[in-house]
């Protein structure tokens, strides 16, 4: 099924995800659902992307209702920090200079992922966001990376214009 933005698609508009108090509205059924992308596949058998791909819909589209997600989110933050054993075991710095140490450019699960998508690696070494402090890093093409992400950065340059 293909197009034009805004044409009649099954119970929706192609392109257009609907989205009200009630959930997300499934072009396939027309049911309103709060996990439209787990629905997809337990009902009609297609995966998200497959839903995404047959309806217009962009890809960084979450198919997750609005509250639901932010719930998610919630509970995620709530949680992650009381993990004490996660959050003390989890030292991405110290893992780098462990496995930089031992002679190893990458860690073999990186190696692999790299080699799959060639012009994608990874450069081996932990960066500290200067916004909110996380841990990541970079590709290989981002090498003055500062912020883990988009929205560090542009929350970065907002205090900065203040």
């Amino acid at each position: 099924m293909s197009g034009a933005l805004g044409d009649p698609d099954g119970h929706g508009q192609f392109g257009i995800l609907d989205e009200d108090a009630d959930g997300l509205l499934c072009h396939e059924c027309g049911r309103r659902l709060t996990h439209l992308g787990l629905h997809a596949w337990k009902s009609h058998g297609i995966t998200a992307a497959e839903y995404r791909q047959a309806h217009g819909l962009a890809r960084s589209r979450g198919l997750v209702a609005s509250d639901t997600l932010a719930t998610i989110r919630a509970n995620g933050r709530r949680n992650y920090g009381t993990n004490g054993r996660f959050v003390d075991a989890r030292d991405p710095a110290a893992a780098t200079a462990a496995r930089l140490g031992a002679g190893a450019g990458m860690s073999p699960a990186g190696l692999a992922a790299s080699r799959a998508r060639p012009g994608r690696a990874r450069l081996g070494t932990v960066v500290v966001c200067r916004w909110c402090g996380a841990q990541f890093c970079p590709l290989t093409s981002a090498r003055r990376r500062r912020f883990c992400s988009k929205s560090c950065a542009s929350k970065a340059t907002r205090a900065r214009r203040q």
